[in-house]
């Protein structure tokens, strides 16, 4: 009987890098996962399957993949990413022909077109065009400019039709617009559906303190739509720690590699990276490398493994797996 084969599924902000710069050791480990093989005593060339598990986005995964390669002179493909948004692709295809609205930061018109969605309006269209905020000035070559983008989508098929679902992809940069325009649809429509992708309140980057992440802005969303209009959002929660997502992963590792056992989560946000595994039952690392900085465990959130760095949670992992490199 063969041996099972553990995978490994990582975070990047924290784990691998910080902002631009390399964690130290990172590199070093990520070109020996992506390039090396293993033994276990009776086989000699294992490979391990090697993931990256992020609340990023705002880019398509190609892109992001690139993005890596660039820091950290790796060779990450497309399909070794998976963003904040990756596991709605199935959802998204159920919406490829009906109308939406694609919320947040970065380039949402190529990661509407890389979902294969039709028929979408990005936030700053339709505030432009349909919802504008008091007291901002719209440009005139602006709003032309959204005019003749839409026209090329043949929206003019869905003209007089309602938003079907609200996909909010990145973390949202106009908190006004984004808060009053999705506010208008749910009072048109309360049960209609509001799809976030990163639950994170904090995040690391290369500043020495955490960041506010996009968990506060839908908290802040599910506030006013409470408080000011007495409606309880349909929000569908995915990005990590939500077990839609590690489900998603956990489906796709098994359906592409055989004889896969312990899935094993690296991450420095316990809130976000470590309840998900435990959730799920993944054997999982908290890293001291980026949000975590603890001396002891984290109480409420904790790892089954707390180590520096990656390269010490690679090296028990290979340790526990009884695995060594191939020289």
């Amino acid at each position: 009987m063969n041996k099972l084969i553990p995978a490994i599924v990582s975070d990047i902000d924290g784990v691998l890098i910080r902002g631009k710069s390399i964690i130290p050791n990172s590199d070093i480990v990520v070109k020996q996962l992506l390039n090396c093989h293993y033994t276990n005593g009776e086989k000699h060339n294992i490979r391990i399957p090697f993931y990256l598990l992020t609340n990023g986005g705002g880019c398509t995964e190609l892109e992001k993949a690139n993005s890596l390669n660039r820091i950290m002179g790796s060779n990450f493909k497309k399909h070794h990413v998976f963003l904040n948004y990756t596991p709605l692709r199935p959802i998204m295809d159920e919406y490829k022909n009906k109308l939406i609205l694609i919320c947040g930061a970065g380039k949402l018109t190529e990661i509407a077109k890389d979902c294969d969605l039709k028929y979408f309006y990005t936030i700053d269209e339709y505030s432009a065009l349909f919802d504008q905020v008091p007291f901002k000035d719209y440009e005139k070559e602006t709003i032309k400019q959204y005019e003749t983008d839409i026209k090329q989508r043949n929206m003019d098929l869905m003209r007089n039709k309602q938003i079907e679902a609200v996909f909010i992809v990145f973390d949202p940069i106009k908190w006004e617009e984004s808060i009053q325009t999705i506010s208008k649809l749910v009072k048109e429509n309360k049960d209609l559906p509001i799809y976030v992708v990163n639950n994170d309140v904090t995040y690391a980057d290369y500043f020495k303190l955490p960041r506010l992440a996009f968990g506060t802005f839908t908290n802040a969303l599910i506030s006013i739509l409470k408080k000011e209009l007495n409606i309880n959002p349909n929000i569908i929660y995915y990005g990590k720690p939500s077990l839609n997502t590690y489900k998603y992963v956990e489906t796709y590792i098994n359906k592409k590699h055989d004889n896969i056992g312990n899935i094993y989560m690296i991450g420095d946000n316990p809130a976000s990276d470590i309840r998900g595994a435990n959730q799920i039952g993944w054997p999982s690392f908290l890293v001291r490398s980026g949000v975590f900085r603890g001396s002891e465990n984290d109480a409420q959130d904790p790892g089954k493994y707390v180590v520096k760095d990656l390269m010490d949670a690679y090296n028990k992992i290979l340790q526990l797996e009884g695995l060594k490199v191939v020289q």
